[in-house]
């Protein structure tokens, strides 16, 4: 299985379209309400330009944020100033070598992020490393996109999907469009490409592919890691709608577990 350079796959136009992209309506009143019921600072896993966390902090809650991506933390610091918010705490690490100074009452990974440390000694170590940033019995949720739906009975490579489009501040237009070149379901893992292209007007002036994977989970998998890294699994729910995960649901598994 080859690995990938999370780094770079969300630098430069990734970053771009990260910084103008956002969908309200998904996960934002849930992770919200997850902190706000635990009290205390959170830290937002994979915060990227801020997309949860600056509307946390227009809120007035206390959050911080960590991204492997420099280009994408530039964002955010950006998007803030313009929002007139105050400065975000960010910091530049991986997720598997968290290591800053505080602890937090919540730690939460959106858009299913944890899926991007594809290997498996280090899954295990930045579980662990969450465990060390929580206070006693802080909580940590996250999402996992349930992928067996996804690419059960197809053939890959796939076609191109288009994947988003995004405002630049030149006035150009960004499209991205994504298409999975391998499934591999007996090691859970994905490769996928994701095409850039910029439009002036009507005229395509640039392109690129980059290559990135991902790793999925079962939910017994989820709940076995965590169980072995320090953690009580206290439920999880489906599709980020306050009722347990069952087969109804397609999308996304939500997970919460706290500090032992």
């Amino acid at each position: 299985m080859a690995y990938f350079d999370e780094a770079e796959l969300y630098s430069g136009f990734a970053a771009e379209m990260w910084a103008a992209y956002d969908e309200k309506g998904w996960d934002h009143a849930y992770y919200k309400a997850v902190i706000l019921a635990n009290g205390g600072p959170a830290l937002d896993i994979g915060c990227g330009t801020g997309r949860l966390l600056r509307s946390y902090l227009q809120a007035g809650m206390d959050v911080d944020g960590v991204d492997i991506s420099a280009d994408m933390l530039a964002h955010c610091k950006r998007l803030a100033a313009e929002q007139d918010l105050r400065a975000p705490t960010l910091y530049h690490q991986p997720m598997q070598a968290l290591d800053i100074p505080r602890r937090y009452t919540t730690i939460y990974i959106p858009c299913g992020s944890l899926a991007c440390v594809m290997k498996r000694d280090e899954v295990r170590e930045t579980l662990r490393r969450f465990h060390r940033h929580l206070e006693p019995d802080g909580e940590l949720v996250f999402n996992l996109f349930i992928e067996e739906e996804q690419t059960a009975g197809k053939t890959f490579p796939s076609e191109w999907v288009g994947w988003s489009k995004a405002d630049l501040p030149d006035g150009r237009k960004l499209q991205v469009d994504r298409r999975v070149m391998k499934a591999d379901r007996i090691d859970q893992a994905v490769t996928e490409h994701r095409r850039y292209r910029i439009y002036d007007g009507e005229a395509l002036v640039h392109e690129e592919i980059r290559t990135g994977g991902y790793r999925w989970y079962t939910h017994n998998e989820a709940l076995w890691m965590l169980e072995a890294t320090g953690f009580r699994v206290e439920k999880v729910n489906g599709d980020y709608k306050d009722e347990p995960f069952s087969e109804k649901h397609t999308g996304t598994m939500v997970i919460h577990a706290r500090r032992v």
